[in-house]
């Protein structure tokens, strides 16, 4: 099974956003939450946009660290 998190991207940057919700928020479990938190921003600052953002999508795989469990 495959899972996927969500996250703002600034286009100009390359930089993942994390103030546009919640300082500690960067990451969303759902893309239609992350598309919204963005969508929201971009309303909010349209006259002083400081940032171009787009969605990004990460898949997460398990890494199991043998280095760790041997100490």
């Amino acid at each position: 099974m495959k899972l996927y998190v969500y996250a703002a991207r600034d286009k100009k940057t390359g930089k993942l956003v994390s103030n546009i919700t919640n300082p500690s928020r960067k990451f969303w479990q759902r893309r239609g939450d992350c598309i919204h938190a963005i969508s929201n921003y971009n309303y909010r600052h349209s006259r002083c946009k400081t940032y171009d953002l787009e969605p990004v999508t990460f898949e997460l795989v398990e890494v199991k660290d043998d280095e760790n469990e041997n100490n």
